[in-house]
């Protein structure tokens, strides 16, 4: 059974790169990446609501249940707003591979800590001299794959413009890290991963619709009907409904180093593809032999993390 959710958490890892290209795509034609974190995240609260209806589970929990949740539980929804719209934004100036692979980094990191100090109450794990290492390892391998040539040449504001938006790409992923094993919390709580996806996201879709209304921007919604779109557009929100029930259930069967590693594996793999071959709409761009070199060093750090 464990093999199978190894296979499980990479596949989710590889959905994590369409989501990113997807909501791009729709940020684009809206002009708002608030609406369209909004979008997206109705779409997945549509999707959690039906395949609980269908499989006869209420929508909301018991009160009893509520009770046994802390408040912080309730928040993972939140912190998904901020890095869908981190994502969205990375996307856009820094291209796929570096908004893929610099949250996940950070994602990894920091569930080593989680990991290690048992946070939001995941199972405690502590952190070996080989754990340690192995982040160490993964960092300078993140350096290498996100590498592109020319970019010593810059001009230095532009240099700290990008580490700026590196730096946010790692913090992005750590908050993702927290928000995996909020999601956990919540599923084990609730005593089930469907509901503590729905209401997470329903929360956040409410406090989305507030944001929107309030800045007047709800009126872009109608921009995400116009014809000629690719059908691969409304995938985001999918895919973050998937991806939500998925980390709430299969983090807690694995811990979040060993969930956040095979996560990784999954992103990297994908997102490498899709700017190679310049898939979901991605500008399309060659891969170095530096590239190479770090994503096989990632690799490596990943395997030692699960040691």
């Amino acid at each position: 059974m464990t093999g199978l959710y190894y296979l499980l958490v990479i596949g989710l890892g590889a959905l994590v790169p369409v989501q990113t290209a997807a909501n791009g795509r729709l940020r684009g034609l809206v002009q708002s990446a608030w609406v369209t974190t909004l979008i997206s995240f109705s779409v997945s609260s549509l999707v959690l609501a039906v395949a609980g209806a269908a499989a006869g589970m209420p929508l909301l929990p018991t009160e009893p249940r509520v009770e046994e949740a802390p408040w912080w539980c309730w928040c993972g929804g939140l912190i998904a707003l901020l890095t869908i719209t981190a994502y969205m934004y990375l996307f856009r100036e820094l291209g796929m591979l570096q908004a893929t692979i610099l949250p996940i980094a950070g994602q990894l990191v920091f569930s080593l800590v989680i990991d290690h100090l048992g946070l939001f109450r995941a199972a405690q794990i502590g952190l070996t001299p080989l754990r340690a290492l192995a982040a160490l390892l993964l960092l300078v391998g993140t350096a290498l794959a996100i590498a592109r040539p020319g970019q010593s040449k810059a001009a230095p504001e532009h240099k700290l413009r990008t580490h700026v938006l590196q730096a946010l790409g790692v913090g992005s992923g750590c908050l993702l890290a927290s928000m995996g094993a909020i999601y956990g919390a919540l599923g084990r709580a609730l005593g089930s991963a469907a509901q503590a996806s729905a209401c997470s996201f329903i929360i956040a879709t409410a406090a989305m619709l507030l944001c929107c209304v309030a800045a007047g921007l709800i009126g872009r919604v109608r921009r995400a009907f116009v014809g000629g779109q690719p059908w691969w557009m409304w995938l985001g929100g999918i895919v973050g409904a998937v991806s939500v029930f998925g980390t709430a259930w299969l983090l807690p069967q694995l811990g979040a180093g060993a969930f956040f590693m095979l996560l990784l594996m999954g992103q990297m793999l994908l997102s490498l593809c899709i700017e190679w071959r310049g898939w979901l709409g991605a500008e399309r761009r060659s891969l170095k032999p530096a590239q190479g070199a770090g994503a096989l060093l990632m690799l490596i750090s990943i395997a030692m993390i699960r040691l």
